[in-house]
């Protein structure tokens, strides 16, 4: 649970940012998502897996053109995508390993 919550903040933090249309319902989705009976292990599996390709485009950078523009600052060395990216990351790891403690 204390994971889930810490994606919940994930979630919250974003609601003011100019792409918190699609960082918390990722955020939200990633918290939630091993407690539900929506999918299969396999459906969790494959949505950890595209999960980590997007945070790994999104933190090198390499999909930054297609990104909503907002101004971009330095906090705790990482650019606001790549910190963006690595909770992508983070998500796809709670995916992976979180259906599994229910």
């Amino acid at each position: 649970m204390l994971i889930a919550i810490i994606f919940c903040s994930f979630a919250a933090v974003n609601l003011d940012d100019p792409d918190g249309f699609i960082w918390v319902p990722v955020y939200l989705a990633v918290a939630f998502l091993p407690f539900t009976k929506i999918g299969s292990e396999q459906t969790i599996k494959i949505s950890a897996v595209v999960l980590l390709i997007i945070g790994i485009l999104v933190t090198l950078g390499l999909l930054n053109t297609i990104m909503p523009w907002q101004l971009d600052n330095r906090m705790v060395n990482l650019w606001e995508h790549q910190r963006e990216g690595l909770g992508l990351i983070l998500g796809a790891a709670w995916l992976w390993f979180g259906h599994r403690l229910k």
